[in-house]
């Protein structure tokens, strides 16, 4: 059920639940029951609205473990197939996000298996008015960053990039191929 589904479906159990609470059942206290019942019922009403705005909760769909809007943010590496010892760009992205927020956007790159190669690095990517927003980071990375980076080691890298504004909102991933 969608969100505005659950708030039609719920809203008249718990503002009766809330005015109960708040009064009891003495009939004598009907008229600020029914004033609790108003006031919840207006709160409900003004975040359906806002969040139908976008204003409240930003749009997109979330099919991570995280909160958020996983289907909103993507990282690519470019080129996708390098030689060994040369760099690429890694481009993290998000869009229909907050708009006009400073996301921090922590890239891990972890190399082939037994490379030892295991190193993050953190930025900070500002939205638009539209909630848009795009950073190029150059791999290997350049300080200051935590671990390695390094493309002497053929084979496939793994790229993970963590998007957040308070918390973990979203999370991404790629590869690219050293030969």
């Amino acid at each position: 059920m969608s969100f505005i589904g659950n708030i039609r479906a719920y809203s008249p159990k718990v503002t009766r639940f809330l005015g109960s609470v708040a009064t009891g059942n003495d009939p004598e206290r009907r008229p600020i029951r029914i004033s609790i019942t108003v006031a919840v019922l207006i709160a409900i009403v003004t975040i359906v609205v806002v969040s139908a705005n976008g204003s409240l909760f930003a749009t997109g769909l979330n099919t991570s473990t995280h909160v958020g809007l996983s289907d909103s943010v993507s990282i690519s590496a470019n080129p996708s197939t390098i030689s060994s010892g040369s760099s690429l760009t890694l481009q993290p992205k998000i869009t229909h996000s907050f708009p006009n927020a400073m996301m921090k956007v922590t890239i891990t790159v972890t190399g082939p298996a037994g490379s030892g190669i295991s190193g993050s690095k953190a930025i900070t990517i500002t939205t638009n008015s539209a909630g848009n927003g795009i950073a190029n980071v150059a791999y290997p990375f350049s300080p200051p960053f935590a671990g390695t980076a390094s493309t002497v080691k053929s084979g496939t890298y793994h790229v993970t990039a963590t998007f957040m504004l308070v918390y973990p909102i979203a999370t991404a991933s790629t590869t690219f191929t050293v030969r």
